[in-house]
């Protein structure tokens, strides 16, 4: 039989374990705010994910005129109007751009010179197709990163700084599950048992948490600055990156994905020709929902 000196130090030892993985869970729920500011495509990247980058990236592009919105997707912006006179276009000061912002258009312009044969009209890019392209996908990844760094996102990291603050409470279960046995066999293992199950229901009761400090940062950031109709670009991508994809498509609303009634009214009235007017590539233009995660 375990003596009561030993069953009472493991009852200490499991409540020690407990507290760990509180402790733990808590701090990675709410990790410390960084010191530095969050750029515009962070919080993006905070509140949509790659959708909410890449849509404010576009926005800002769109006012600055860099790019145009079409029925056919995004195309690059190559002339401007002079006195009077369509005259090509000066490339924006590399100052004024992000990585981001660079390898959009680097994406957006290789698309549109991309030859498919003579008398071919290249069709516009959309937002979906843009984000998946290798370069923007590496700044993505350079901004996810950043934020993984600072303990902004779930993801590995995190999940793995979640098991190691279990691992005490899974040994002390694993100890109380052999020590049962063991002593079951020759005397009276009722006590190791309810403590050992208090453990394990401890432990069941510890779910990986997610982020919360993240959240809290996009909501601040955004009750700061409501949404509003602005010709600034700069105040139209962080409304992109803070309220959705939505203030992105009442300014361009060809670049909204298509209604589920109108993909449907138009699949049935061009049943006949063969075609689906929504499987081309610059058919729907946009690049998810409102609300990307």
């Amino acid at each position: 039989m375990i003596s009561w000196l030993t069953f009472g130090g493991y009852c200490v030892a499991v409540v020690w374990a407990g507290l760990t993985a509180w402790r733990v869970r808590a701090a990675v729920a709410n990790p410390p705010v960084p010191e530095r500011e969050l750029d515009v495509y962070e919080l993006g990247y905070l509140r949509g994910r790659e959708t909410g980058a890449v849509a404010a990236g576009v926005g800002l592009l769109l006012m600055r005129e860099e790019l145009l919105a079409g029925e056919s997707g995004i195309t690059i912006n190559n002339i401007t109007v002079r006195d009077g006179d369509i005259v090509d276009r000066e490339p924006i000061p590399d100052m004024l751009l992000r990585p981001l912002d660079r390898s959009m258009m680097a994406e957006a312009r290789a698309h549109q010179q991309a030859s498919r044969g003579r008398g071919y009209v290249q069709p516009g890019q959309s937002m979906r197709s843009l984000a998946e392209t290798r370069a923007v996908r590496a700044e993505l990844a350079q901004i996810r990163d950043a934020l993984h760094r600072d303990g902004l996102l779930d993801g590995p990291p995190m999940r793995a700084r979640f098991r190691r603050g279990l691992l005490p409470l899974n040994i002390l279960i694993g100890v109380g599950v052999v020590a049962a046995v063991t002593i079951g066999l020759s005397g009276n293992p009722i006590p190791l048992v309810l403590a050992t199950t208090v453990a394990a229901m401890t432990r069941v009761s510890f779910t990986p948490p997610s982020v919360k400090t993240s959240a809290r940062l996009v909501r601040e950031a955004a009750e700061q600055h409501p949404a509003w109709n602005t010709d600034d670009a700069d105040a139209f991508a962080l409304d992109i990156a803070l309220h959705g994809t939505s203030v992105l498509h009442r300014r361009y609303p060809q670049l909204a994905p298509p209604s589920r009634t109108r993909k449907v009214r138009r699949r049935t009235t061009s049943s006949g020709s063969g075609g689906d007017p929504w499987g081309s590539e610059g058919g729907g233009g946009g690049c998810g929902s409102d609300d990307g995660g």
